[in-house]
């Protein structure tokens, strides 16, 4: 197979000319060698000035309605290095290789430059690199009639090639790393050398003034990798990437949103394996470490409201019980130790967790399901696409390598027996029995997951095939591969090929990852986007029906594309160090208490002196009651067991960048739950205040026990808050409040900093202003203000609370009337009315809690002789009649 290049695809030159036009002006320097210190040395030379490539790059911007270039010399943030440099942003798939290759050859043909580096962060890309060369060798000779060039990999062993880099008069490509590059007094780059009559290898380089193209620069960011490509001395550096860190004179911009409206890579879709939360069982994850040492885990944590996935920092000592908010499956374990620098956290039943490691053994179940989909999708588009000449290929990025290869020789990971076994079982099925006739899982599968710089290979025997074999054919025999006669179509990796390697014809990418992956979705996803080809090299239009790249992963594919649109966000910013920073700039406020008032006034002190006095309160239970109103009320409960879901959805992208999903399809099916049960009838004691025995009648007597037996957590959850409910009623419907002797001071009527836009100027209040929640607080406040009867009001601080059964209450408003305006017979007495503020609705909207509070207010304040009532509603006309519920013309 060999690659067709289509020469004409028109956002693939416009990136050229967006370079190359910069330079608009600069003479050809032509074929003259130029003397310089080390020798006969071909060097590139820039006429241009300072002012004509600004008005250059300017043109171009303009061009592509991108960001004026100010200063092209100026130093980013101080730096002193990579003065002249042009940014292209080019979404991954698109072809961002062959664009800066091809830059290449068009810098020559119209300026006669001929030294180019080509600086990459990693092996990989390197090999990505050196492919794209030959695949466009022909290409290119043929565009370009046969220009003059040569290319070669840097290698400190063969300093020859440094010779002819400085004194050929060829294009010359170098491709480098940036570790053979980096200052050090141990790189060869940076030592004098024999061969070189005393140079070093980079005072060669630099005196040719090359070209540097920066391949994936955001990894390039560091001061010594920045002062080792200074250290080369080029004309300018070119930096193209899909996810910049910095920006500097961009001049092409191919975005996301760009790319997918134009068809130019793979429509994404995610197919996610999820497990209900299973809070019966004890989950612990480190996400991090710290000196200390401590750690940050994650763990489920119990809530008022039920368990949550929640986060803790602990060090050695602390008890899980404690940090779960009293969980039972925590119950007794404790961290026993903290290793901050290999980063693993030990427990003290012996559970040793590496970061990201996490004790939830369903993980294997999850994962071996999403081998399994992997599996059957790739089935499923190999019988549509064979037909067509095209191949499929699935990428699988794993957890841990032991989990794949196992610990010893003499062993197999669980991933690898749960893809031999998807595969068997699958490929039996008579959907699939002419697909794979005489080959078995070892005969389709290749890993890689050797890293290394040096680009010596580790070798690491495995059941399929070893590195050094799966190296070649993955890294750098892509058209192999792509064969329909080279049985490999499963590849399995861990890190190896998170950037910089991708192969067109791959349908679907599975992610088992079970640790805090540095890999980021936007690489995993660029492994995979790049639009397919037929078996005669030639690429699928865009808009194909077959240009669709499935993601399986281990999250919902909501959160999935939550996740993905913060990358695509964060990139937009290029990262923290450029991101502006969001301030409120909001005006603030201070609420002030009048002291004229608090200090002096007659009637405030009649106020305080009536809503001031604390209470206790007492209450009687009848438990026979209690026990046969709570069975009936749990009778009726039931819970759903943890359940594992697979659920598909296509990921699309608006004109804002804005990624929206849309559900395709889902399935559920049941997960069988092992482990001891969980003391559940205690659990539910403790937090509804009843004893043992009575919870274990309630749940007898409700005959739920099989609920309980299903999910003992969720279970736990829905009878806490059945009893509590009913227990609660009876508790409110014999409540008896009695005055304790105790009264709030008035020094909890303090200043109060807040937003201005959230206050109202009075002047009947005890405070200057009243902070108001709602524009429905804000209008009552007005006309308490306004109207003649009030002589004073307050909205209560929170601190002015009563005591009630399920937590403690804070009315809204305490208002006094003045004697003469007061409309009872008992104004005398009974002049202070308390109101509670409910988003003025109806009592049929508040909430239970809401509602047990306010029952209860009204028997605290019968206490106080203190009269207390709900405004519900009120109108533009009387107050005292509408908003207060009197009925005036009946006084």
């Amino acid at each position: 197979m060999e690659f067709e290049f289509d020469p004409d695809l028109e956002y693939q030159q416009e990136a050229v000319d967006a370079v190359t036009d910069v330079f608009d002006g600069q003479p050809n320097v032509g074929e003259q060698p130029a003397f310089g210190t080390h020798g006969t040395t071909v060097p590139n030379e820039l006429a241009l000035s300072e002012e004509q490539l600004t008005a250059n790059t300017r043109k171009v911007q303009q061009r592509h309605d991108l960001a004026q270039s100010d200063d092209l010399y100026r130093a980013a943030d101080g730096e002193t290095t990579d003065l002249l440099s042009f940014s292209v942003d080019m979404e991954t798939g698109t072809g961002k290789t062959y664009v800066y290759l091809r830059t290449i050859h068009e810098l020559y043909r119209r300026y006669g430059w001929r030294k180019f580096l080509i600086v990459v962060p990693s092996v990989a890309i390197r090999e990505g690199v050196v492919k794209t060369i030959q695949q466009t060798r022909a290409h290119f000779d043929s565009l370009y009639s046969r220009p003059p060039f040569n290319w070669t990999e840097y290698d400190s062993s063969t300093l020859s090639d440094v010779i002819r880099f400085g004194s050929s008069s060829q294009i010359e490509v170098m491709v480098m790393t940036l570790q053979s590059i980096n200052r050090s007094d141990e790189n060869v780059m940076f030592r004098p050398h024999d061969k070189l009559n005393g140079d070093r290898p980079v005072d060669r380089i630099a005196a040719t003034n090359p070209i540097a193209v920066l391949d994936e620069p955001q990894n390039m960011e560091g001061e010594k990798s920045k002062a080792a490509i200074s250290a080369l001395d080029p004309l300018c550096t070119l930096r193209y990437s899909a996810t910049h860190r910095r920006i500097r004179n961009k001049v092409y911009e191919l975005s996301p949103v760009d790319a997918h409206e134009k068809g130019l890579v793979k429509t994404i879709e995610v197919l996610s394996v999820v497990q209900d939360e299973d809070f019966d069982k004890r989950y612990v994850r480190p996400l991090s470490f710290d000196a200390g040492p401590k750690a940050r885990i994650e763990l489920y944590k119990d809530r008022s409201t039920g368990a949550q996935l929640g986060k803790k920092t602990v060090r050695a000592g602390d008890s899980l019980y404690a940090a779960s908010n009293g969980l039972p499956p925590y119950e007794g374990v404790e961290v026993a130790s903290i290793d901050a620098r290999h980063e693993v956290i030990e427990l003290s039943d012996g559970t040793r967790l590496h970061s990201g490691e996490s004790t939830d053994t369903d993980i294997e179940t999850i994962q071996h399901r999403q081998i399994r989909e992997t599996v059957r999708e790739h089935f499923e588009k190999a019988l549509d696409y064979r037909r067509d000449g095209i191949k499929v290929l699935s990428l699988f990025f794993i957890d841990r390598i032991d989990n794949f290869r196992g610990r010893s020789g003499d062993e197999t990971g669980h991933l690898w027996e749960a893809f031999c076994e998807a595969f068997t079982e699958l490929k039996a099925e008579d959907r699939y029995s002419d697909l794979f006739p005489d080959q078995s899982p070892e005969d389709v599968a290749g890993a890689y997951f050797a890293t290394t710089t040096s680009g010596d290979i580790k070798v690491r025997e495995s059941s399929i095939r070893d590195d050094v074999e799966s190296y070649e054919l993955i890294m750098r025999d892509k058209e192999t591969l792509l064969s329909a006669d080279e049985p490999t179509q499963f590849i399995f990796s861990h890190s190896a090929l998170q950037e910089g390697w991708d192969n067109p014809n791959v349908f679907q990418i599975c992610t088992l990852n079970n640790t805090v992956s540095s890999v980021k979705k936007r690489q995993e996803i660029g492994r995979g986007v790049r639009l397919p080809v037929y078996q005669d090299g030639t690429r699928l239009p865009p808009g194909d029906r077959r240009n669709r790249l499935t993601v399986i992963a281990n999250e919902s594919y909501a959160d999935y594309a939550d996740d993905l649109q913060a990358e695509y966000s964060s990139a937009t910013d290029y990262g923290d160090d450029m991101r502006a920073q969001t301030n409120d700039h909001r005006d603030r406020t201070v609420v002030t208490p009048r002291t004229e008032v608090v200090d002096e006034s007659p009637a405030f002190a009649r106020l305080w002196e009536r809503i001031a006095p604390k209470t206790t309160y007492t209450t009687t239970i009848d438990s026979p009651a209690l026990v046969e109103s709570a069975a009936a009320e749990l009778a009726g409960v039931t819970v759903d067991e943890p359940r594992l879901r697979v659920s598909r959805g296509e990921l699309s992208m608006d004109d804002g960048a804005d990624i929206e999903t849309v559900g395709i399809a889902s399935q559920v099916e049941s997960v069988d739950r092992d482990g001891p049960l969980p003391d559940v009838v205690s659990h539910i004691a403790a937090e509804t205040g009843l004893t043992k025995q009575t919870v274990a009648e309630i749940i007898l007597e409700s005959e739920t026990v099989d609920q309980l037996l299903k999910n003992p957590h969720a279970y736990r959850v829905a009878a806490r808050e059945t009893i509590d409910a009913v227990k609660t009623e009876y508790v409110v419907e014999h409540i008896d409040y009695e005055r304790i002797g105790d009264a709030h001071p008035t020094d909890i009527l303090s200043e109060v900093e807040t937003y201005a836009e959230n206050t109202v100027s009075v002047d009947k209040s005890v405070y200057d202003k009243v902070i108001c929640d709602s524009e429905g607080e804000r209008r009552f406040a007005r006309r308490l203000d306004r109207d003649d009867s009030v002589a004073l009001f307050i909205k209560l601080p929170r601190e002015h609370q009563l005591p009630t059964p399920i937590g403690p209450y804070n009315p809204d408003w305490a208002v006094l009337f003045d004697k003469e305006t007061a409309v009872r017979a008992d104004a005398e007495d009974r002049r202070l009315y308390l109101i509670r503020e409910t988003k003025f609705g109806t009592e049929d909207d508040l909430r239970p809690s809401e509602a047990t509070k306010i029952e209860c207010a009204r028997a605290h304040y019968d206490a106080l002789n203190v009269d207390f009532d709900l405004a519900t509603d009120f109108r533009d006309d009387d107050i005292i009649e509408d908003v207060l519920n009197i009925d005036v013309d009946a006084e």
